[in-house]
């Protein structure tokens, strides 16, 4: 099978961060409030404008926020991680949808469903948060509001409203394009939106091209909204299209993913409280295998070319939660959600292959995860300054699959398929969240905040089903990029994560001049799902997903403050942020798999007049913790210089930026392997790391009328 400097220590102890904006997801007084970044505001710039400029990746809306890291995937669809727990173990909702990875490589994850052009708010909320967040997690959630509907004033008659938008990346010849427009009266609205990204592969800052990190990206959605006195009525729909997207650290590419929602919610306020429901549905048709890249590779002509893999995922669901006040001082919440994720995982059998034929493998055969979830959560305000919130969320998750096949009956496939067949695939899991948190505020310049949470996440199917040994097989099942093989264990028991975070924040009493908050957390893991070896190999190690304990610990700083302000200059403005990271399998002593090594950034901002001028540094330390069993890549630690200027004149914004201005060569640290690389050196061994993106040029053009 063929296919198969030192980070710089001065300027990070002088960071200052960057500060968060309080949004809650569900109830606006929640306390411990996410981190939010939101689209529009009105007494500031948006700063999602500026990070539009740089990404096709709505994931990477977050790069810069206290605590987040991203997993290298293809172009618009890497893995979010928030304080050392990614992709599964967060829950991710879209417009209120929980959306599920329906790949064995996770190459179409939820936050790839949503272009960044269509993004109003995207927020984060690590582990400690209120069960209101959502559940099925034990790294917290991710929320993404995409443009909420607009509606005339009483008596204005019919508005009509929209953007255009275009942009330009050098290193990889990136283009795109985006609209919106809507039309509405007082209580009736309807809106659309589109957007297409295209991009060839980057070249790291050596000047070589990354292969496989081409990709294109289409997306079209429209939205009907009645409004009433004290209710909204929303319907959404649309449809994606990614006919291709290559994943350079994948032996597989992405050939086609198309999928189509539809999201209906209801909200209303009462007399006794407010409503909120939510009913969506979304459908998945994925197809991988070896894309342009790969079948130009001489050592891939002469062997295997072909390995093609379908897919179907279906999410259906809904939530119904209530916010009712109790005098002035206690709020109740509650919920009570259904979420159902279906999947067929089938492989074609090729022809002319003695070893993938004349059957169709199949991986996953109607592979069924039901979520039953109902919580309570009670906030109270103790005294002026003192509020606290206590919840609980109880989950039953029930799951099964179907018999398998393998392409034929020899003994590659016969012994591990008879196996499977023979036993009970139903398993149900039970699962307590349970979160409590107090904050207290002694004055106006000063907040202090700690919380523990019992949260309970259950295996995802491939977790538990994937079930071929086969190095060739178990080979596709890997959404971390290092090159290994994968079997799932029927066996696994949901991890249970026990956190404990404090936060301080200290700032002036607008939040306007300065702000420093700092927050140490602690995650102790039962039955955190790690690996137990089945076979090691000079190449790839086959593993079998296995239940472990494990413990994470770190510390983010995040603050910013006023440098000047005055007429002639504008505004002035230093905000940044640092992060550190600690995981360890408490069993085996090894490192935990894609922990980021300690880093930071600084930018220096400037507003005056229209302009908005920035210099920003950003900075990682060399990565040495790395999971030796898995054959993770150490990598340098390097520093990166980035430059952006915007300036509005009334509807049109020019954005124009240089990032990685000095063309530093530098390897990612969750970046995974460079597949691709080892498959044109005809050499499977040493793993090498995949290249950062080279200095690129940035221009952007938004009208909005």
């Amino acid at each position: 099978m063929n296919h198969l400097h030192r980070f710089y220590k001065k300027p990070l102890s002088l960071l200052l961060l960057s500060a968060a904006v309080p949004l809650s997801a569900f109830c606006q007084n929640a306390i411990s409030p996410e981190t939010v970044i939101t689209g529009t505001t009105e007494k500031r710039e948006s700063p999602l404008a500026s990070m539009r400029l740089k990404t096709s990746d709505t994931a990477s809306l977050l790069k810069n926020e206290p605590g987040v890291a991203l997993a290298t995937g293809g172009g618009v669809s890497s893995l979010p991680i928030v304080h050392g727990l990614g992709d599964d173990r967060l829950i991710i909702y879209v417009d209120g949808m929980c959306l599920t990875s329906a790949c064995a490589n996770h190459m179409n994850p939820p936050l790839s469903y949503i272009a960044p052009s269509n993004v109003s708010s995207i927020g984060v909320k690590s582990a400690v948060s209120p069960v209101s967040y959502g559940g099925d997690n034990i790294g917290g959630s991710i929320h993404v509001e995409s443009d909420q509907p607009v509606f005339a004033k009483p008596g204005e008659g019919t508005r009509g409203s929209g953007s255009a938008s275009t942009y330009y990346r050098s290193v990889n010849q990136s283009t795109g394009t985006a609209f919106s427009g809507a039309v509405a009266n007082s209580n009736l609205s309807f809106g659309v939106t589109g957007s297409i990204d295209h991009a060839k592969d980057y070249k790291d800052g050596h000047g070589n091209t990354v292969t496989s990190t081409y990709y294109e990206s289409r997306n079209l959605g429209a939205t009907l909204a009645l409004k009433g006195d004290s209710s909204l009525l929303t319907l959404k729909a649309g449809h994606q299209s990614i006919p291709n997207e290559g994943f350079v650290n994948q032996w597989m590419d992405l050939v086609d993913n198309n999928a189509s929602y539809f999201n209906l919610g209801y909200k209303d306020s009462f007399s006794w409280g407010k409503l909120d429901a939510k009913a969506f549905w979304e459908n998945t048709w994925h197809r991988m295998d070896s894309g342009e890249d790969k079948l130009a590779i001489p050592a891939v002509q002469t062997g295997m070319t072909y390995m093609p893999m379908e897919t179907r995922g279906i999410d259906l669901g809904y939530s119904l939660k209530t916010e009712i006040p109790f005098t002035e001082k206690n709020i109740l919440r509650l919920g009570h959600e259904f979420h159902r994720f279906t999947l067929n995982d089938s492989w074609p059998p090729v022809a002319g292959s003695m070893m993938m034929s004349p059957n169709t493998f199949v991986n996953i055969n109607d592979g069924r995860r039901d979520r039953y979830s109902v919580f309570a959560e009670w906030e109270s305000k103790v005294s002026k300054e003192v509020t606290t919130i206590l919840g609980v969320r109880d989950e039953l998750v029930q799951m099964n699959t179907g018999s398998v096949q393998g392409y034929n009956t020899g003994m590659m496939y016969a012994a591990d398929a008879k196996a499977f067949n023979a036993q009970d695939h139903a398993r149900n899991d039970n699962n307590l969240d349970i979160t409590t948190l107090a904050r207290f505020e002694p004055t106006s310049n000063a907040d202090y905040e700690i919380g523990y949470a019992r949260k309970t996440r259950s295996p995802n199917l491939y977790e538990r089903y994937a079930w071929s040994t086969s190095f060739m097989c178990s080979g596709m099942i890997n959404w971390v990029g290092d090159g290994n093989a994968y079997v799932g264990n029927l066996n696994l028991k949901p991890e249970v994560a026990n956190t404990v975070s404090i936060s301080a924040d200290w700032h002036d009493t607008d939040r306007k001049n300065w702000e420093l908050k700092v927050t140490p957390y602690y995650t102790y893991v039962n039955d955190y799902i790690d690996v137990n070896v089945l076979t090691l190999k000079s190449t790839g190690n086959t593993f079998q997903f296995a239940n472990h304990d494990a413990r994470i610990y770190g510390l983010d700083v995040s603050g910013k403050v006023g440098v000047w302000d005055n007429g002639s200059l504008g505004h002035g403005q230093l905000s940044g942020s640092i992060g550190y990271v600690h995981g360890r399998n408490s069993d085996t002593g090894n490192s935990l798999y894609h922990m980021m090594p300690l880093n930071g950034s600084l930018t220096l901002e400037q507003r005056v007049s229209g302009w908005t001028n920035a210099v920003e540094l950003q900075l990682v330390s060399d990565k040495t913790e790395v999971d030796a069993l898995r054959k993770e890549p150490t990598t340098p630690g390097f520093a990166l210089l980035n430059l952006r200027t915007a300036y509005q004149w009334k509807n049109l914004r020019v954005d124009v930026g240089v990032t990685n201005l000095f063309d530093r060569f530098y390897s990612l640290p969750l970046g995974g392997i460079n597949y691709d690389h080892n498959l044109a050196s005809g050499r499977l061994t040493p793993f090498e790391s995949v290249a950062g993106q080279g200095r690129s040029f940035n221009v952007g053009l938004t009208q909005t009328f």
